[in-house]
């Protein structure tokens, strides 16, 4: 709005003052650009749109300000009567003239974009990303610590819970809307960063910088406000020389950047992960190219090839370009007129996707569905976020929204609401886990749905200790496969009980034969557990838990 409004200022004294005063008409011509890049911050590169306007904008207002042209001798006749010609100053008819060479330029500019559209290059759209075919054993075995049960909107109720309890800061700081998922500390965990309450919060409390961050465990639940020593000075709710794009821009000044993403570092301290990109041609088949990554407490930033990203850093590539890059994949692998035409092989990404930690890194998976039909998945697309690698494994299944609508219809006498599922390989079998939650927006259960048989929905009364409520579901599922090997059963002998109460829960660990087993007590297992003693021989089924626990399913 004021650079809109200092537009206007620039044209009306072009108008009504150029010939009364050119210096005030050139003061204004250079506050402008100096402004419009203050404010702005376009990017200096051609592939930029931001670039374009303010160029063309500056040739506009130029025009306005400085260019005249002469109009046509007439002749005066003074007192004296001699005749003088003069030359008559007539309006130079730069509307016509910008609008010509703009309409030029943007011609060119489609032209090029054509040239280098999937129309003339398929075949370079289809590979965008490299994917390799696996087996669905390259999904990683069902790890309670490494499994995301609380999904984005349940973590910003948890985040706005602790940042409430803050009286201290709740008055003077926002909660970002961010809640990044992450790989930390052997875990999945959202981070969102806090943010200046508006301007004058943000006059308040510049000198010191923002305080920290919230830290939400997706498997637990947990959340906490991490207090940093270095304050954040530098992030996107500051202003003037305190805002993150601004001094991102001015620092790099050529480079493309996309939204930063916030992210902590192995040691919990705080960057911004800001991906650069370029395109073909002017502004076709955006990729990246690297990242910066920028410290908010002192400013301080450092560039990195992609081969040279560090480990901690898990959101490289963006979720908007895998999505592109993915429906390029499978649209353009047989040329372009079979993607619109016969649609031979022709496959595309479901309707959303979710997240798995894996080798220790963030990887986005989504469905793929045939171009022809949306009523079944054909397999699933595992994408690393910091590498760009990409994993394709065939594995017909439902589609997640069937997967969704299907849990809702089991507890349909409550009306809970389904959010989108996660996969999970349990024993080497395709499951859906997701929450189920009531109107507030609270978790109240939890269920696995079977991928490829939709209409096996197991339930589980959400607790305290979400994983007694998962190990219960993975009992239902195990039990449902018969042979199937989603569970193993062992029979040992009790060397050692230690029990322990974990989130309000009861947990046994016994140790038998070198292994350490766990136990979480319930209303079914209670009885059984009471007279356990040292020396007793039991059998079980189990599953590993990827801590090196193994976890109780049934006991006998």
């Amino acid at each position: 709005m004021i650079m809109i409004l200092a537009a206007a200022a620039v044209i009306y004294y072009a108008l009504a003052v150029k010939r009364k005063n050119r210096y005030l008409s050139a003061v204004l011509y250079g506050l402008l650009g100096i402004g419009w890049l203050y404010f702005m911050h376009p990017p200096v590169n051609v592939h930029a749109y931001e670039f374009w306007i303010f160029v063309w904008l500056m040739i506009f207002v130029g025009a306005l300000l400085f260019v005249r042209k002469k109009g046509p001798e007439i002749a005066l006749v003074r007192s004296g009567g001699k005749k003088v010609k003069k030359s008559k100053e007539a309006s130079f008819p730069f509307f016509r003239k910008t609008l010509i060479a703009f309409g030029l330029f943007a011609a060119c500019w489609a032209v090029i974009d054509i040239a280098n559209s999937p129309l003339f290059h398929a075949g370079g759209y289809a590979r965008r990303i490299e994917v390799s075919e696996v087996s669905f054993s390259e999904i990683p075995s069902f790890n309670f610590q490494e499994t995301a049960i609380i999904d984005r909107e349940s973590a910003q109720l948890v985040g706005d819970k602790v940042m409430g309890e803050m009286t201290d800061l709740v008055s003077q700081f926002d909660v970002s809307s961010e809640y990044n998922q992450i790989s930390y500390e052997q875990g999945t965990y959202r981070v969102t960063p806090l943010s200046y309450s508006g301007f004058i919060k943000y006059m308040k409390n510049r000198t010191e910088g923002v305080p920290g961050y919230i830290l939400v465990n997706t498997t637990t639940g947990n959340a906490q406000l991490i207090r940093l020593d270095r304050k954040m000075k530098y992030v996107p709710s500051g202003y003037f020389n305190d805002n993150l794009y601004r001094r991102l821009q001015f620092a790099y000044p050529t480079e493309l950047f996309g939204t930063p993403t916030f992210e902590i570092d192995d040691s919990g301290n705080p960057y911004y992960v800001c991906t650069t990109y370029t395109y073909t041609g002017l502004h076709a088949m955006k990729k990246v190219t690297g990242v910066i990554l920028y410290d908010p407490t002192d400013g301080s930033s450092y560039k990195y090839a992609l081969q040279d990203v560090p480990s901690w850093a898990d959101r490289v590539y963006p979720e908007s370009l895998i999505d592109v890059e993915l429906n390029d994949y499978g649209k353009y692998q047989k040329g372009f007129l079979n993607s619109v035409f016969g649609q031979e092989g022709v496959i595309r990404t479901s309707e959303g996707y979710n997240y798995i930690s894996k080798d220790g890194d963030i990887w986005l998976y989504t469905g793929m569905t045939s171009a022809a039909s949306d009523q079944s998945n054909i397999g699933f697309m595992l994408v690393d976020l910091r590498t760009h690698k990409a994993q394709y494994t065939t594995v017909s299944c439902a589609t997640e929204t069937a997967v969704m609508a299907s849990a809702e219809g089991e507890v349909l006498n409550y009306g809970y609401a389904a959010t989108f599922p996660t996969l999970i390989n349990a024993g080497g079998k395709p499951v859906y886990l997701l929450s189920l939650k009531d109107s507030a927006g609270l978790i109240k259960m939890y269920a696995m749905v079977d991928a490829q048989d939709y209409q096996q929905v197991y339930t589980a009364r959400a607790e305290k200790d979400s994983s007694s409520a998962i190990a219960g579901l993975l009992k239902q599922t195990a039990g449902s496969a018969g042979s199937s090997g989603n569970a193993v059963s062992v029979t040992f002998t009790i060397e050692a009980i230690n029990q322990m109460n974990i989130s309000g829960n009861t947990v046994l660990y016994l140790k038998g034969e070198g292994q350490i087993y766990r136990l979480d007590i319930s209303e079914d297992n209670a009885a059984k557990a009471a007279f356990l003693a040292v020396g007793d021989r039991v059998t079980c089924t189990y599953y590993e838990d990827g801590t090196g626990t193994r976890r109780i399913l049934d006991l006998s």
